[in-house]
């Protein structure tokens, strides 16, 4: 069976990662690195990671030579998409020449990344806008009672 296989990342170290994704605490980097190497070996197929790009908070030069070493010599490819606007979150998109000097800085290592469109904002349907709109009305109703 021929499968792809797509990781949300956002973050290239645990403590980071751990505040945008709290499953980490879970799966840490290590484990979750051991496993992609893993399923390259023995499927020889490429791992793409998601990488939300969020302005100010891990669209960094520090953050893309982190992603860049941990990342590096793995059969891998990274998607950029800029952050989708999400009621309650305060944090907006990456500009695109913070995101152009990230591919470049993750090149430096050898490690692909593109741009990806993003999809379904314009009817809250992108990453995290979904689950955002879910929450906040059961949210609400939960401050009332």
């Amino acid at each position: 069976m021929q499968v792809k296989l797509a990781i949300s990342l956002h973050a290239a170290t645990d403590a980071e990662r751990m505040a945008l994704l709290p499953v980490n605490k879970r799966w840490p980097l290590s484990e979750l690195m051991d496993a992609c190497r893993y399923y390259i070996e023995k499927t020889g197929r490429r791992v793409t990671f998601e990488w939300a790009s969020i302005q100010g908070e891990n669209d960094t030069p520090e953050q893309a030579h982190a992603l860049g070493k941990l990342l590096k010599g793995m059969l891998c490819h990274v998607n950029i998409i800029p952050l989708n606007p999400t009621g309650g979150y305060h944090r907006g998109p990456s500009g695109i020449d913070r995101v152009t000097q990230f591919i470049a800085i993750l090149a430096e290592d050898g490690v692909s990344a593109t741009v990806r469109v993003r999809r379904g904002i314009d009817i809250d349907a992108g990453c995290g806008q979904l689950k955002a709109s879910v929450i906040k009305p059961h949210t609400s109703k939960v401050n009332i009672i």
